[in-house]
């Protein structure tokens, strides 16, 4: 086991006690007081370092204090990994799910906002882009079709592959869905010859908003942050909410708009969002995927995966013609 003294001692920090919460999160308590001692990949170190300092150079404070060594560094060596050090908050905030929901969104807006940059895209970057997702997609539909032809011809369909049939009319809509609204992505991208991309969070979760005692918020756990289409996030934190039994998330749309108000998306970035989230990605892989490391899978959990990916797939759809309905009054008020 690593030598947690050995380390707190590049922080002039005298170990009392450790006490592991998680198997890369380990809460000290000294005398100086009580900290987080947090575990990084070796191949995250030195991005994680820059990447911290670009987003505090960047004026976002609501990232939570990461304290230096004595050598002025934010990361320190052990003998086995990397490490940083935080304040250990305590998080005794007692906020409704809603309310908490509401400031991570709050939270992330600010963040991409104050580090957006625009970067240079060419004709022939967003041409590759359009084609190379619409003739994916349109290869995987047609699979799937194949795959359905090929139930009908027999005689008697496996439980697997009478879901799979069910399914495919509803997961041959939502395919060109997503390519229309990616159609119109890349028409609105040909006036243009920039793009927006920020630092993101990498991993959105109401886990990682924690309080202080004097009730003020932080995001921690930046250790996936990197530049991006500020999209990304939102994109990430629904394919994790979506993924659950059958709901229908009115709250995740006030999410969404609480974002919006604070860092709304540019005209051409609502389509190709919606594009993404309606493509049904998790149903083709529920259907076309061989069985995982080359070993056969039992009929019933191929069976549990598909219904799985048909509650993703159902839980997804119904936020996203929220959003559509919205954007599509909208419209029609700023036309009227």
């Amino acid at each position: 086991m690593e030598d947690f003294q050995a380390i707190l001692s590049q922080y002039q920090v005298n170990l009392e006690f450790a006490e592991q919460h998680s198997p890369r999160l380990v809460k000290v308590y000294s005398p100086q007081g009580t900290f987080a001692l947090k575990t990084l990949r070796p191949s995250r170190a030195d991005r994680f370092a820059d990447r911290v300092r670009s987003v505090y150079d960047a004026g976002y404070t609501s990232l939570v204090p990461i304290y230096r060594n004595i050598n002025g560094h934010l990361v320190t060596a052990g003998s086995e990994n990397y490490y940083y050090l935080m304040p250990w908050l305590p998080d005794s905030q007692a906020d409704e799910r809603s309310a908490r929901h509401d400031y991570l969104f709050k939270e992330a807006a600010k963040l991409h906002r104050q580090t957006v940059k625009q970067v240079k895209i060419t004709g022939e970057e967003m041409k590759a882009t359009y084609e190379t997702a619409r003739k994916q997609w349109e290869e995987q539909k047609q699979a799937y079709e194949q795959y359905v032809e090929k139930c009908e011809k027999q005689w008697y369909l496996s439980p697997f592959e009478l879901q799979a049939v069910t399914y495919y009319t509803e997961t041959a809509r939502a395919t060109d869905f997503a390519i229309e609204k990616l159609e119109e992505w890349y028409e609105s991208m040909k006036e243009k010859d920039t793009a927006r991309t920020s630092y993101i969070h990498g991993s959105l979760s109401v886990q990682h908003v924690v309080y202080d005692s004097n009730e003020k918020s932080y995001l921690i756990n930046f250790e996936k942050a990197h530049r991006a289409p500020p999209m990304n996030d939102l994109l990430q934190f629904y394919y994790k909410t979506f993924y659950t039994y059958p709901i229908r998330c009115e709250e995740c749309v006030d999410w969404f708009y609480t974002y919006q108000k604070n860092f709304p998306f540019a005209k051409e970035e609502m389509p190709l969002f919606i594009s993404y989230l309606s493509y049904p990605e998790s149903l083709y892989r529920a259907v076309l995927s061989p069985d995982r490391d080359g070993r056969s899978t039992s009929q019933l959990q191929k069976n549990k995966d598909l219904i799985k990916a048909y509650w993703y797939f159902k839980n997804n759809e119904y936020f996203v013609m929220r959003i559509v309905d919205t954007e599509n009054k909208k419209n029609a008020e700023a036309q009227a």
